[in-house]
């Protein structure tokens, strides 16, 4: 990944189980995995047939935050453009909650292990479920290796207040059990911009309380992993085709500079899932990705067989974060 590409953000965690993570640490990340993780927590189910082109759109929405409001320090921090800085206030709690979601969810990837992290929203629109009277309820959830992993995602345009770890508490113990499991993990994290540093600033906490209204999801693993794959698919569909590497199907939006894919493989079984053959498919992807599957160098691949390559070095380069 190109110099200017790669960020790093200094990370605090505090009462995670012992060994998982460590206290104070750095996240390195790239502008590959931000537009990942703003895809992958979008809310928007990928369901063409019932939602249309939905997802896609949210993605490039999403997406285009990053080219217009995010810069790199000179030591590699993430900060605010100057535009970012003039945005009205309701504006900016938008871009801080997107930054929020992107970053909980490279956090779960990176130090946690989650390959599969998917926003509560998303699979409760495909599937119609509903989760009760409770409104406090974590955004985001996903599977890992050492069990589920459920997490409630802020984002903050400032430094985080000190009331937010006790909100944080509440939220992210509101998902008592998924498919009939207890998460491994439950976690809270903010992406903040404290004043005296003005650089991204990561939080996370794992305290072990259930909230008042926690509540069981009743999944089933294959709908899960449609739902997941779904909003690729609906992208590369969307896109202009690119063919560089036979193992991806993949596609260009060439107004943002970016590239989207998502293995062959993977993809021809999550459409016979879509049409009708569901039934195995969470096992027939964990199988699949065991298998490899390797791209050109230039783009950046993920755990779960997608692939992302964005060319943002114009707008990374600018210097108009400066105060």
């Amino acid at each position: 990944m190109p110099y200017w590409g790669t960020f790093t953000a200094k990370c605090f965690a505090q009462a995670f189980p012992a060994g998982v993570v460590s206290s104070r640490g750095v996240l390195t990340f790239s502008t590959d995995d931000l537009v990942h993780a703003l895809f992958a927590t979008g809310r928007a189910p990928g369901d063409e047939v019932s939602h249309g082109l939905a997802s896609v759109w949210e993605f490039i929405h999403r997406v285009s935050l990053i080219p217009a409001y995010v810069r790199r320090s000179d030591g590699g921090g993430l900060v605010k453009s100057a535009l970012a800085r003039e945005l009205d206030r309701s504006e900016k709690v938008s871009l801080s909650y997107a930054l929020g979601q992107a970053m909980t969810g490279i956090f779960c990837q990176k130090k946690l292990g989650v390959t599969f992290l998917l926003h509560v929203d998303r699979y409760a629109g495909r599937y119609g479920v509903t989760f009760g009277t409770t409104r406090k309820r974590a955004d985001l959830f996903g599977w890992s290796p050492r069990g589920w992993v459920v997490a409630e995602a802020k984002g903050r345009s400032n430094a985080m207040e000190a009331a937010l770890p006790s909100t944080l508490v509440a939220q992210k113990r509101s998902i008592k059990s998924i498919a009939g499991e207890r998460p491994w993990l439950a976690l809270g994290c903010v992406a903040s911009f404290p004043p005296y540093a003005y650089e991204l600033l990561i939080d996370a906490v794992d305290p072990d309380e259930d909230a008042l209204e926690s509540i069981d999801v009743n999944m089933d693993l294959d709908r899960y992993m449609l739902a997941y794959y779904e909003p690729f698919l609906a992208a590369v569909a969307a896109g202009t085709p690119d063919v560089r590497d036979q193992g991806y199907l993949a596609s260009r939006f060439d107004v943002l500079n970016l590239r989207v894919g998502l293995r062959r493989d993977i993809a021809a079984r999550v459409r016979q899932a879509a049409e009708g053959e569901l039934v195995g498919l969470h096992e027939s992807v964990l199988g699949l990705l065991e298998t490899g599957g390797e791209a050109d160098q230039s783009f950046t691949t993920f755990p779960d067989g997608t692939l992302v390559g964005s060319n943002w070095a114009d707008a990374m380069s600018l210097n108009d974060w400066r105060y």
